[in-house]
């Protein structure tokens, strides 16, 4: 006679088997609300329980047919009921697992076998739970039906594993112990630098089983080709790339990557991804063709056998708590090598530079070997302070702001063998004070300086001990291009009018600009004077630099915007996408513009999203204002599920509980797979005055069947709005 406890949990394990095959089969079509997400975020900390349940269920049932046991009325009802509840908790456990996948940021084939395999052992365990007593379930059958329901368990617990700590977790330490140590010299870049730290910390959440966000991590190609928001890194600017920039936010953020849970990268793994996405190379380049002061190729000798002739050092190591607390987010302080007392210093985020992030450095003054000053605003009187750093090898001074004068403060360097001085404004008589000064010294790299063709050949005449580099060794016969302009102006957003600032790199350069959307050119476009152009109203701006002995530049293209009613306060009146939370209210008159990078800076901070809900803002003024248009800065990806609105809607009033409907538009939507790409949406009507604006987007509730996302609901991502 079943207990009534029994019988009521037998009912639930029928429904729930009936809501498990239904959350299944339609998945793509449920949303889950998000008081259901923390359930869901449970999965990983009780499914070690039914798991273990439900193996020694098996193994009693599995024993179940022995003589000894089949007079054991005890026995029987003791596994029967076991089971009966190992696959209740299976069940509640796998309800929670498909709860969790519905989250941003699930996907991949390995995560479809594990929840298949999941919801197969629950499926073949309430089988054999409800004939486990009919007559023709015998001994044969059940160890049969046991041994598949626990191969199925088996799997899904592998497929659980390899999501969670990569596909190779269980045979890693056999496996690395049998990686081929590839020599220096034939290392490459790419795949024998930077692929084993993303296999190590990265691609237990992004291969091409797993692809969490849409984004694998496994190859070259795959890194390329990014994940649901775009591309992860800018190659030459890791301030704008979402790699350099996750890696270095505080553990507790929890846009930090990897996550806390895992294993953490190194400081010098985090130097090498940074010094790696700034150098812009090739994939196939061999690390041994950098040159010798390079900063990848120096942090590249931490990880690659290499029989380089380095000096051995007899100073004792720094305190390893003071070597801590120097590194920050604008500093890297690391060994040079595994055991060794010596430490290489990088520098990056020239913003964020201060005088004092050198000073600092003065507590390891006997340790620092390497130091990567490349950009940073440093000035002469810095160089007194580099100059204390007594044994110090390899300096990297490249487009800083340092003079002739102040180099004579590195004459007491008597270690220096490396310098870098590309982009600097030396001079020759400088470089000859160096040539008769420093014993020591191997290499001195001198590119766009004001060094001539005629000048190198006599430093290199009169000091042949030192290589020069100077990044073409045939001036004459090679031609190259310049680098972009930049937009000098403070922001890209402006209230009235804007004095347009256009800047180089490089001296003396020729920039050539439209206001039209015209490709600039020499002969017909004007050529940019400071102070002369003031802009009244936003502008597409293209631009290209000219010199002579040079290649023109690429176009550079840069937007401006207008906004010339900022509220006093912006209300947040729906639900906002806790992956894209951007700045909260803020966001939308912050003037911090995002860029299409996945997860870069702008990504992370200044991007606002809303999906399956409508964006609705209320923007407040002190006094009334008249306007008549108001815009907002939207990203578009159709090769994923990010789209414009499906429709805006302005309404106004002095009484935010009376507002009138004073505007509406339905904005233009992809209609094929691109590129991503920043639109600017603008929803004019009939001036309008008032104290209050309430704004509401609509996101695209149907992707169109041309895309492969087709039925999903779109992502809609604002970053900033402009009235007018």
């Amino acid at each position: 006679m079943k207990s009534r406890i029994v019988s009521i949990s037998e009912t639930i394990l029928f429904a729930g088997n009936i809501l498990l095959l239904f959350l299944l089969l339609f998945e793509s079509h449920l949303s889950i609300p998000q008081w259901l997400q923390p359930i869901g975020r449970m999965h990983p900390m009780i499914l070690h329980f039914p798991i273990a349940l439900l193996l020694l269920a098996f193994l009693l049932e599995f024993f179940r047919f022995r003589p000894e046991l089949k007079t054991q009325s005890f026995f029987h009802k003791f596994t029967r009921q076991l089971l009966l509840f190992a696959v209740l908790t299976g069940l509640v456990t796998a309800i929670m697992g498909l709860f969790l996948a519905q989250e941003e940021g699930y996907s991949g084939q390995l995560l479809d076998w594990h929840k298949w395999s999941g919801a197969g052992m629950v499926f073949l365990a309430s089988i054999l739970y409800a004939f486990r007593n009919h007559r023709w379930y015998r001994e044969g059958i059940a160890k049969v039906g046991i041994g598949i329901t626990t191969l199925t368990l088996v799997l899904a617990g592998h497929f659980g594993a390899s999501l969670t700590h990569g596909e190779t977790f269980i045979f890693d330490p056999i496996l690395a112990s049998n990686v081929e140590v590839v020599p220096f010299e034939e290392a490459e870049v790419f795949n024998h630098l930077i692929l084993p730290v993303l296999e190590k910390k990265c691609n237990s959440c992004h291969n091409a089983s797993k692809a969490k966000g849409e984004l694998d991590m496994s190859s070259m190609q795959a890194l390329l080709k990014g994940g649901e928001n775009g591309v992860i890194f800018v190659g030459g600017n890791p301030e704008e790339s979402s790699l350099i920039e996750r890696i270095h936010l505080e553990e507790e953020n929890e846009d930090h990557m990897p996550p806390v849970e895992k294993p953490q990268l190194t400081a010098g793994e985090k130097a090498l991804l940074l010094q790696w996405v700034k150098s812009n190379l090739e994939p196939d380049t061999k690390v041994a063709s950098l040159p010798q002061a390079d900063s990848l190729r120096v942090l590249a000798m931490n990880f690659l056998d290499n029989d380089s002739d380095e000096p051995v050092f007899e100073f004792a190591a720094a305190n390893p708590k003071t070597v801590q607390n120097l590194n920050n987010s604008y500093r890297s302080v690391i060994s040079l090598a595994r055991n060794s007392p010596a430490l290489d210093v990088a520098l990056f985020s020239p913003s964020n530079y201060k005088p004092a992030s050198l000073e600092e450095l003065t507590s390891v003054k006997e340790q620092v070997v390497g130091l990567n000053l490349n950009k940073m605003p440093v000035s002469d009187q810095d160089l007194k302070t580099v100059a204390s750093l007594e044994n110090l090898i390899r300096l990297n001074l490249n487009y800083t702001e340092i003079t002739s004068a102040g180099l004579q403060e590195l004459i007491k360097l008597k270690n220096l063998r490396h310098l870098s001085l590309s982009g600097t404004a030396v001079d020759f008589a400088a470089l000859q004070v160096l040539g008769k000064n420093f014993a020591s010294l191997r290499t001195v790299t001198v590119w766009d300086t004001p060094i001539t063709h005629s000048e190198l050949k006599t430093l290199r005449k009169e000091y042949p001990k030192i290589t020069w580099v100077s990044g073409r060794e045939d001036l004459e016969a090679d031609t190259l291009q310049l680098n972009l302009p930049k937009l000098a102006n403070t922001s890209n957003i402006f209230k009235d009018t804007l004095a347009l600032k256009l800047g180089h790199p490089i001296r003396e350069v020729e920039i050539r600009f439209t206001l039209d959307g015209t490709e600039p050119n020499r002969e017909n476009s004007p050529e940019f004077v400071f102070g002369e152009t003031l802009l009244t109203e936003g502008k597409m701006i293209k631009a290209r630099a000219y010199k002579e002995g040079w290649n023109a530049s690429e176009v550079a293209t840069f937007d401006v915007y207008r906004n010339h009613f900022s509220p006093d306060t912006v209300m947040i009146l729906s639900r906002m996408s806790k992956v894209h939370p951007a700045n909260g209210s803020k966001t939308f008159f912050d003037k911090e513009l995002g860029t299409y990078n996945a997860n870069s800076p702008a990504w992370a901070n200044n991007w606002a999203g809303f999906r399956g809900n409508d964006m609705e803002l209320l923007l407040e003024y002190g006094e009334e204002i008249q306007t008549s248009s108001l815009s907002m800065r939207v990203l578009v990806e159709p090769n994923n599920v990010i789209f414009p609105p499906e429709s805006i809607e302005i309404w106004g009033g002095d009484d935010p509980e009376s507002l009138t409907l004073v505007g509406k538009m339905k904005p233009s939507l992809p209609t094929q797979g691109g590129e991503p790409y920043i639109e600017l949406v603008t929803c004019t009507f009939k001036p309008f005055t008032g104290k209050y604006l309430k704004v509401v987007a609509k996101p695209v509730e149907k992707i169109a069947n041309w895309s492969s996302q087709k039925g999903r609901q779109a992502l809609l991502l604002v970053d900033e709005l402009f009235v007018n």
